[in-house]
């Protein structure tokens, strides 16, 4: 939301030539305008970020101008040019929606102006900070790397394509690290120094969608009373990260293709188009090609966010990482008033040999379930750590498989799929690879069968 695009609205010359030469010596991209009307008939072609217009002009004037920005692009600041007579309208102006007002004397000084453009650098800075706090820009964990083969390989291939700006699609399972690996490309790029978001496509609804996405005007749907900054614009210069992007419906996939192909985008409700520079991260535990094939997903965007595909290992095939992963973890998992306490050997090798389905979100569970549970001695054992991890409802071995059914196979791992979820059924559904339904109708095929 850095300020790039200036409009200046006065009907003075000497005016308009002292306040283009001010905002281009701080790095604006001016246009002027020698009256209200040619000023709101450039709103209506061109995006700005700030308008600067004189309040007296004859026809349309700076009154008429703020009017139409509120009522129609009420994203974009006023700042009031006025004489020493005209405080009191000025004041009225700043009540109806302008930011600031400027006192215009003669020799007009264009220092007052860089000032106030500083401030309203600040003022906006801080709207898009309040935007990025909101969803993850400025918090996260400390990333844990791995030492595996598995994670050399894939850390690797994140060092190659960070300084990309191409988007990227992360695959993987649940809970096995796919925002670690977005976060990396984000840190190793030259847009480290940019906002980090991420929206979650599967958790909001397609209107919602559309708007944290994109934004809104006022007055866009039931609801919007003001207009709304979206994420794309919040993350300008930084990387937005489309977590589930598989669940993302059909018209906002459009809507995407389009900001992939040509970088600009629509708020909901408006008739401008804007532009960002962001780099965008898609992440799915799903086979999109097998999404495409059911015609649930764009073939279209699947090539254009798929310029490079990162496959994120399950924690089973990066064994090697799991003690570090759990030290660091019960290292960030403490009850307040407990000391440093330690996993012991044998409660490492436990750890170790578990499956864990649910890849490193489980290793997390169960750590926290640990520290909530033990007991107060410094080093956890092996037993305690067997008493917080699911059960198996009796391990399969290979000599067993000629006295047990297909059906007995599938009812003993989706149980212990719901024990690595914590008995979340949609989480579950979606490690498993089936809809919500059929593990409904699974599960109440097992409550009737003795």
């Amino acid at each position: 939301m850095t300020i790039v695009h200036a409009l200046i609205v006065d009907d003075e010359e000497y005016v308009r030539l002292v306040l283009e030469q001010a905002l281009r010596q701080e790095g604006c991209e001016v246009t002027a305008a020698k009256n209200g009307k040619h000023g709101i008939e450039l709103l209506q072609s061109t995006t700005f970020d700030f308008v600067i217009t004189d309040l007296r002009m004859p026809g349309t004037d700076g009154k008429a101008v703020l009017k139409w920005v509120r009522e129609h692009q009420p994203e974009v600041d006023v700042v009031m040019l006025t004489g020493h007579g005209d405080v009191k309208d000025a004041v009225e102006a700043m009540k109806q929606g302008a930011w600031d007002f400027l006192i215009k004397d003669t020799p007009f000084d264009a220092a007052i102006v860089k000032s106030a453009l500083s401030k309203l650098r600040t003022i906006r800075a801080l709207r898009k900070e309040n935007v990025a706090a909101r969803h993850g820009g400025f918090t996260r964990d400390v990333i844990v790397e791995g030492t595996s083969p598995a994670w050399r390989q894939l850390r690797s291939q994140i060092t190659k394509v960070a300084p990309s700006s191409a988007p990227v699609l992360v695959q993987g399972e649940t809970g096995s690290g796919k925002e670690v690996v977005a976060r990396l490309l984000h840190d190793l790029s030259a847009r480290s120094s940019g906002p980090f978001l991420s929206v979650n496509c599967g958790a909001v609804s397609r209107e919602l969608l559309e708007s944290e996405l994109f934004g809104h005007e006022r007055g866009a749907f039931t609801g919007a009373t003001s207009a709304k900054l979206g994420l794309v614009e919040a993350a300008e210069g930084g990387t937005l990260f489309l977590d589930e992007i598989g669940e993302m419906p059909g018209p906002m996939q459009v809507s995407l293709l389009r900001f992939l192909d040509q970088g600009e985008y629509r708020p909901v409700g408006s008739t401008r188009t804007l532009h960002a520079d962001v780099r965008l991260v898609g992440a799915t535990n799903q086979d999109v090609r097998t999404l495409v094939d059911q015609g649930r997903f764009r073939e279209d965007l699947l090539y254009r966010i798929n310029t490079v595909t990162l496959h994120v290992p399950p924690l089973r095939e990066r064994r090697e990482d799991i003690v570090l992963l759990a030290e660091h973890l019960l290292r960030n998992v403490r009850t307040p008033g407990s000391s440093n306490r330690r996993l012991s050997t044998e409660g490492l090798d436990c750890l170790a040999s578990y499956q864990w389905p649910g890849n490193i979100r489980e290793l997390r569970n169960v750590i926290e379930r640990l520290v909530m549970l033990g007991t107060d001695r410094d080093v956890f054992t092996d037993d305690e750590i067997r008493q917080v991890l699911p059960k198996h409802h009796g391990s399969i071995q290979a000599e067993d498989l000629s006295r047990i059914s297909l059906e007995e196979i599938e009812r003993r791992h989706i149980t212990l799929v719901l024990d690595a979820c914590d008995g979340n059924k949609t989480q579950a559904a979606k490690i498993l690879g089936i809809d919500y339904k059929t593990l409904l109708s699974k599960l109440k095929k097992y409550e009737s069968t003795p």
